[in-house]
């Protein structure tokens, strides 16, 4: 079951409980809804303007008051008294922002299950929801929004019925996951991988690894804690945290696993006890991902037989591992998200998928590796070689790498996206595997929409 209900609504004097302001308007006002965006703003709403780096949000005052805002948290001189708007002057309105969230958060009784990691934690969040569906009122992070302004306006977005809210949370910088711990204060928590993300930042995995676990820190203390079995580094920490971590996986090393298992180029089922779990996705990576979920399920008491039904119905969130036809082309969409890890992940799917097809890669940028970054493309390169891809487009930060010793493969190399996206469609047949995969800001979304118009009408 979904959450239906719309959120409640927010009281002007909530508000200033919730941000430590003293005093009031005379007029007491109640709110619809939290937006960050003056462009989608609906009316009724508290405006949140928020600094950026090229812009402060407060500039756009007058266009939310025309699209309806009530009110407006803003930073404290940049009111402007003759709009109809009612101002909450705050040091920091990000600050701001989620000190309201976790005001709204500190008077729901719903349970709390977050999720990060490097890699899958949108995923695991959509099977979560799914599994958890068919016995509890569920509320999910739309989208990926994770972050220290999408998981607020999350939070403060959450219908009143909902009993159970799923929420992913991701990092970009150190202290950011304790923030967001801080606000979501979860019950549960899940942390499906660690691995080489946002280095830019972190430094080296360790630094990955002591950023998702202060999501585990944070916590309320009252639920359980879901890790991955990949790295094993991970579940060492999290046992070190909480002795009664549940480890997931597939290996020796885990708690939770299954009596059977099987993964193809777009199923995986496997047996736990009596119940048989099938999904329509494929790859080792992915059935992982629901043996994650599967763990997550059981602790919180969901029947096996519904969280089962929950998993079956699950898909693919956007261009997140979703396999694709176009036309004659059976393409793995995998455009949001790539680090060295989920990147050989997708490159053994690819190569299950229709043995004896020729096959081809679309190799985007994995961003934010800071050091790591050119030795990670190097590999990465190697082993799309190493895969037998008949058809390679090496663009962004693969423009470098070597791709030593390719006999049979085309290798094409741009650095035009739009001359690398034309070259790629002219040397296909129509008839290929084709992988698709690099970090969202890489915007491969644009190769898919040309094999859309190339492949799209052929049958």
């Amino acid at each position: 079951m979904s959450a239906t209900t719309q959120a409640p609504a927010l009281r002007s004097g909530e508000i200033r409980s919730a941000l430590g302001l003293r005093g009031g308007a005379p007029e007491e006002r109640a709110y619809t809804g939290v937006s960050s965006d003056s462009r989608t703003l609906r009316p009724g709403e508290l405006f949140v303007a928020l600094g950026g780096e090229r812009h402060d949000a407060a500039d756009f005052l007058p266009q939310a008051a025309a699209r309806g805002a009530r009110g407006a948290i803003v930073r404290a001189g940049r009111e402007e008294p003759g709009l109809p708007l009612e101002y909450f002057a705050v040091p920091d309105p990000l600050r701001a922002l989620g000190d309201l969230a976790a005001a709204a958060r500190r008077e729901s009784a719903a349970a709390v299950v977050a999720i990060t990691g490097s890699s899958g934690k949108t995923t695991v969040k959509e099977m979560l929801a799914c599994a958890l569906s068919e016995s509890r009122r569920v509320y999910r992070t739309e989208g990926n929004l994770n972050s220290q302004v999408g998981l607020p306006l999350t939070i403060l977005r959450a219908p009143a019925d909902a009993d159970t809210w799923v929420l992913e949370v991701g990092a970009s910088e150190p202290g950011e996951i304790g923030r967001l711990a801080e606000i979501a204060r979860p019950d549960h928590v899940v942390i499906t991988t660690i691995g080489a993300a946002h280095l830019e930042f972190f430094g080296d995995v360790a630094g990955v690894l002591r950023e998702k676990m202060r999501l585990a820190h944070g916590a309320s203390g009252r639920g359980v804690l879901v890790v991955g079995e990949e790295p094993g580094v991970l579940p060492t920490a999290a046992r070190a945290y909480r002795p009664d971590a549940i480890v997931a996986g597939i290996g020796p090393g885990a708690d939770f696993t299954p009596d059977a298992y099987a993964t193809g180029p777009d199923r995986i089922e496997f047996r736990r006890r009596s119940e048989r779990f099938v999904l329509g996705v494929g790859g080792e990576h992915h059935l992982r991902d629901a043996l994650i979920t599967a763990a997550v399920a059981e602790a919180l008491e969901v029947p096996a037989a519904a969280a089962a039904r929950g998993l079956s119905r699950y898909e693919p969130l956007g261009m997140r591992g979703a396999i694709r036809r176009i036309g004659g082309l059976t393409v793995l969409a995998d455009c949001h998200n790539a680090n060295p890890d989920s990147f050989r992940a997708a490159i053994v799917q690819a190569r299950r998928l229709l043995p004896g097809r020729r096959r081809a890669a679309f190799a985007g940028s994995m961003l934010e590796l800071g050091s790591e970054e050119a030795r990670a493309h190097r590999e990465i390169g190697d082993e799309l070689l190493a895969a037998g891809f008949d058809v390679i487009a090496a663009t962004g930060l693969f423009l470098d790498a070597p791709f030593d010793g390719a006999e049979a493969p085309l290798i094409i190399r741009e650095e035009d996206p739009a001359a690398a996206i034309a070259a790629f469609g002219d040397a296909l047949r129509g008839d290929e595997v084709v992988l698709v995969k690099g970090s969202r800001g890489a915007r491969l979304e644009r190769v898919i929409d040309e094999l859309e118009a190339r492949f799209g009408g052929r049958a």
